[in-house]
């Protein structure tokens, strides 16, 4: 396990309530959003009524309107327990709705492109990823644009996809691991497995938070030791 997974995963540890809540205070407003959704989308028909099929377009519809906004607030939250602001999970979950469009847009074009380039064989994807995994945290912690924030995410990542796609590969190992062990144990029911998505996304989204860090870090130095020279 490399030092900044052990030191992303320390951080989860001592703040899972707070990131736990978080997620729960999301999840109140999808069933919300989508109980507020559900007659425009499907006119009087019943729950019971609802084809499966046709529920697809409306869960992909809900997902483009909470996704960017429940990632931008978890990397708000994240970056305010990591710098003791105290920030509120409302005022997190606010800034993630501030930021909505520039999000939107951003995961629309990083998830065409990592999309297609796991078409050409696969590696091509998940080295697009490991150079475009900071964009959304540009947008929301530098409040960049899309297009400069997957400009200078490709640009500060350089010579860094080994050392992201390392801690990438851990956090799947441990996320296989744990569904195999539920398996033994004959626990892989829905809930469980819902549960266990969204704490492996909140780790993601810490681990990558360190990575960003580091990143941010470096970057600041070079640009000091080119001021002073």
């Amino acid at each position: 396990m490399t030092q900044t997974f052990k030191q992303a995963f320390y951080f989860f540890r001592k703040n899972i309530l707070q990131l736990l809540a978080y997620t729960f205070a999301i999840t109140l407003v999808v069933i919300v959003l989508a109980q507020l959704l559900v007659p425009l989308f499907f006119g009087g028909l019943s729950a019971e009524e609802i084809n499966p099929e046709s529920i697809k377009p409306f869960a992909q519809l809900l997902n483009l309107l909470v996704k960017p906004v429940y990632t931008g607030g978890l990397i708000a939250l994240i970056f305010s327990l990591a710098t003791e602001q105290g920030r509120s999970i409302t005022s997190c979950l606010f800034a993630g709705i501030i930021r909505w469009p520039y999000m939107l847009i951003a995961n629309v074009i990083t998830s065409l492109v990592i999309f297609a380039g796991l078409m050409l064989f696969l590696l091509p994807g998940i080295w697009l990823f490991s150079r475009l995994f900071l964009v959304p945290y540009l947008i929301i912690l530098k409040n960049q644009t899309p297009f400069t924030a997957i400009v200078n995410s490709y640009n500060y990542t350089k010579a860094y996809s080994l050392t992201i796609l390392t801690d990438i590969a851990i956090l799947v190992i441990i996320f296989v691991s744990a569904l195999f062990v539920l398996a033994l144990l004959q626990l892989l029911h829905l809930f469980i497995i819902l549960l266990l998505l969204f704490l492996f996304q909140t780790l993601a989204h810490v681990v990558y938070y360190r990575h960003y860090e580091i990143l941010m870090d470096t970057f600041k130095d070079k640009n000091k030791t080119i001021e002073n020279s």
